[in-house]
């Protein structure tokens, strides 16, 4: 055989070898349904919204049908509760539990336009062209010319260091570039916009019995900052005099420059017209175009529900968990899949150590109550007392072990 010939065949008996040796058991990366967070008994199994309930005087971005709708479409895609739309009908209320949802959904959201000021920097030069290009493309600021016609913009990391890079390549190219340097005072307009939601929502079991379960109020908010880089206009400006310092240092040879006037020339003053530019209309920044504000506001309201659904009905995570691999074929499929229920009928007579422990792992995958993780503690331990000493089935005690503690401190 040629190199790539027993190259080839070393890899095949490796994988073989591997497999042959390999643990009985393998990883898993799938959909994992936890509880909800309080224990709300399993015959409860009807919930209604009714619209009239849910108040939204304070709801001045008319959130309430959509916290209603995607209430529902969760709730209902967890399995665990039947959520209807309208007032509790169509039960027996002396045989008969359900839930109502009530509360009330606060949002709004405010414009806040104003004015800075900042100091900018002007440079010349090919190094100072460059770096006002960068600082744009990286804050997204306006750049301004100075009164010699030089790019000036508020320096950050970027563009200093594309100014050093674009020097050092000069100088070793034998160019060296002794740019002039501007100094300006300049406003421009900017935008702040925040939109924030709050939702108020309770859980009440009526029927048999009455009693509020749960209430929550979570809250999420939006905001963001936007200037009009059209907006940026040069009030105050100072630069190097060249010409006149090279004439005093021929004059008489003190450093520094000792008279401010001659090193320092102002290009306009508070009086003038561009200075009281302030006073004007700057042009408008955009609004959150539509599209995306759909999709800011589909965000708020998803924040604001998740922890109340979490505390009501089972909810999903995905996990890394070990399936033991030498138990029921058709059980480990059925797992794989996700389909808990079918695995725990396939193994509701499991004797077999790695058949209890999956017949554990599909109880948990699959919890919907407290209840289904002591079941799966029981099946964990069953499996550890038939072969001790086996690190997967202790790992599963231990994840029940922690889960129920949560719950006991609840």
């Amino acid at each position: 055989m040629n190199f790539r010939q027993r190259y080839i065949f070393f890899c095949l008996v490796t994988l073989i070898i591997t497999g042959i040796l390999g643990s009985s058991a393998y990883g898993a990366k799938f959909t994992m349904q936890r509880p909800g967070k309080l224990n709300i008994p399993r015959n409860i199994k009807k919930v209604f919204i009714n619209p009239e309930h849910i108040d939204d005087t304070n709801d001045k971005l008319k959130l309430k049908s959509q916290v209603i709708i995607s209430l529902v479409k969760k709730l209902n895609h967890l399995g665990r509760f039947d959520v209807i739309i309208g007032p509790p009908r169509g039960f027996d209320p002396n045989q008969e539990t359900v839930a109502i949802i009530q509360g009330d959904v606060i949002s709004g959201g405010e414009v806040d336009n104003g004015q800075l000021t900042e100091k900018a920097v002007c440079q010349g030069g090919i190094s100072g062209i460059v770096g006002a290009a960068a600082a744009q493309n990286t804050s997204k600021q306006g750049i301004t010319l100075s009164r010699r016609r030089m790019l000036c913009k508020k320096p950050n990391l970027v563009s200093k260091a594309v100014e050093t890079g674009i020097s050092l390549g000069l100088s070793l190219l034998g160019v060296q570039e002794h740019a002039p340097l501007d100094e300006v005072i300049r406003v421009y307009k900017y935008k702040n916009i925040s939109l924030f939601a709050q939702v108020n929502l309770s859980f009440t079991k009526i029927g048999t019995e009455r009693e509020t379960l749960a209430i929550r109020a979570d809250a999420s908010s939006f905001s963001r900052h936007t200037v009009n880089p059209g907006s940026f206009k040069n009030v105050r400006e100072s630069g190097d005099n060249a010409p006149l310092i090279w004439v005093w240092f021929r004059v008489t040879p003190i450093a520094p420059v000792i008279i401010r006037n001659i090193g320092v020339v102002s290009a306009t003053n508070p009086d003038s017209d561009l200075g009281k530019w302030y006073n004007y209309i700057a042009p408008e920044v955009g609004d959150i175009p539509s599209t995306e504000r759909n999709q800011i506001i589909a965000k708020l309201v998803n924040k604001t529900i998740t922890q109340f659904i979490q505390t009501i009905s089972p909810y999903h995570v995905v996990v890394d968990v070990e399936i033991a691999e030498d138990g029921n074929p058709k059980a480990i499929e059925k797992i794989q899949q996700g389909k808990y229920k079918d695995a725990q009928r396939l193994l509701k007579n499991a004797t077999e150590p790695d058949d209890l422990y999956n017949l554990g792992l599909a109880h948990e995958a699959g919890a919907i109550t407290i209840e289904d993780y002591e079941d799966a503690m029981r099946f964990y331990s069953d499996a550890l007392d038939k072969n001790p000493g086996v690190k997967m089935y202790a790992q599963g005690i231990g994840r029940m072990e922690f889960q129920l503690r949560i719950f006991k401190k609840k």
